[in-house]
């Protein structure tokens, strides 16, 4: 190529505006540089509208008048030789562009008007496929395009399609990165909606779990309070009965009939009433210290070393009453000597709902055994709740731990007491809970703890 043209090129190749995605500006300089190249005064950008069926202007510029032009159509129905030529996808080379079979149809409508005596039309080509065209116009004498000047007119078609790449190139990385700032905002705002929500969830569950432990407790004073009676009942008869005898022999003394026989009678049923009252008193009292101390447990949740066997005897004591009128037995069957360092209050919150579970459903008008367990193995507990009840099916045991879940609905079942096992196992007391059941045979719920909690001592 002539060196002038090459020099041309290369610096148009090497304009920031080329690859800047700038397309308009792009335009302009190529068109420029295809004038200064050509020595040509008039030199356009026609892109096809395939709507219009034709091509139209982006820019014309015409530097012998001084002016520009945009937006003109040219259709294929109106020149219908020069668009055949065209979807050869070839160079038009038109030393005489009157006479030429591609350019002649414009001779009496534009050639010849304005002048034009020679054109060369190139193609701008976008990913292989020819979207538009470079057009050179010479005014004057007619001219001989040469060879170089052809492929200097091709390059600036190439160098278009180039800036045409990077403008689309801009807009796609704009729309992505517009997308990506929606997509952030809308990331946000839902993340900002979830953690209000796991938040709502939160106090949710809390306050069920705080719900259901009342529920357990209320449940726990109506059967200590039946419980109660009998020990207080009888220790108020014997309490009346020694002051019958009392009176008696007060009477005998004061009219001076005392018999030996009748001291010595009286005395001995009095020591019987005394050791009756006592054990009742006894009785009623281990019942409101197991009372007492898994209530301070549950609504405290403080953490403490403990004993489990008697953590769990604590928690079954005040149980048992509540089942008196069911034909079923709590069985404590820990050995001794298990120390943890963890919370009983949970502990026994999850064995409250395990028992009660248990009780509710696979013992519902039956009679069998609730049994508590426990073995140790690599500072691991391993606690078991089992029954000899109705069992559950595969199905039931896959949900048994969803919220609101239940067989009995309708029938007094919540479906939050194993959910909230699970939660106070897994979160407050670092372990895990896990069932097995078969039809007919009974469910064992394991659960698997470490004796020191994790966390702060």
């Amino acid at each position: 190529m002539d060196t002038r043209l090459e020099d041309i090129k290369r610096r148009v190749s090497q304009s920031p505006l080329i690859d800047a995605g700038e397309q308009d500006s792009a335009i302009r300089v190529v068109l420029d540089c295809i004038c200064e190249g050509l020595v040509s005064a008039r030199a356009s950008v026609w892109f096809r509208d395939a709507e219009a069926g034709g091509i139209r202007c982006r820019l014309l510029i015409d530097l012998h008048h001084g002016t520009e032009s945009e937006d003109m159509l040219l259709t294929a129905k109106d020149y219908p030789k020069y668009f055949t030529c065209l979807q050869s996808e070839r160079a038009i080379v038109a030393h005489d562009a009157c006479h030429e079979p591609a350019t002649q149809e414009f001779r009496d409508a534009y050639l010849v008007p304005l002048g034009i005596t020679s054109m060369l039309d190139v193609p701008i080509r976008h990913h292989g496929e020819m979207i538009g065209i470079i057009c050179a116009e010479h005014t004057g004498p007619m001219r001989q395009w040469t060879a170089d000047e052809v492929t200097f007119a091709s390059g600036m078609g190439d160098l278009v399609g180039r800036a045409i790449n990077a403008h689309e190139n801009r807009r796609a990385q704009d729309a992505l990165a517009v997308l990506n700032r929606q997509l952030e905002e809308k990331v946000a705002e839902r993340t900002a909606a979830l953690e209000t929500t796991l938040r709502h969830l939160q106090q949710t569950q809390d306050g069920l779990i705080q719900s259901e432990k009342l529920v357990s407790l209320g449940s726990m004073v109506a059967g200590i309070a039946h419980e109660l009676n009998t020990p207080i009942g009888n220790a108020r008869t014997v309490v009346t009965t020694l002051g019958e005898r009392a009176r008696e022999l007060r009477q005998h003394i004061d009219g001076q009939s005392l018999r030996r026989a009748d001291l010595v009678n009286g005395l001995s049923v009095m020591c019987e009433m005394a050791d009756l009252a006592d054990r009742s008193m006894q009785r009623a009292s281990v019942l409101i210290t197991n009372f007492k101390q898994v209530a301070v447990d549950q609504v405290s949740e403080c953490r403490r070393s403990f004993d489990l066997r008697e953590v769990i005897e604590e928690n079954m004591t005040a149980l048992r009453p509540g089942f008196k009128l069911q034909p079923l037995t709590l069985l404590n069957a820990v050995p001794g000597g298990i120390h943890c360092d963890s919370y009983p209050g949970p502990l026994g919150q999850v064995l409250t709902n395990l028992v009660q579970n248990a009780a509710f459903h696979g013992l519902a008008d039956r009679v069998g055994t609730i049994a508590v367990r426990a073995t140790v193995n690599d500072k691991q507990l391993e606690m078991t709740v089992s029954d000899d009840g109705a069992g559950m099916d595969a199905a039931t045991t896959l949900r048994i731990f969803e919220p609101f879940f239940t067989t009995r609905l309708g029938r007094g079942g919540s479906g939050l007491g194993l959910a909230i096992c699970h939660r106070i196992v897994s979160t407050i007391l670092s372990g895990e809970i896990r069932v097995k059941s078969t039809p007919g045979v009974g469910t064992e719920f394991i659960v698997t703890l470490p004796l020191i909690c994790p966390g702060k001592l």
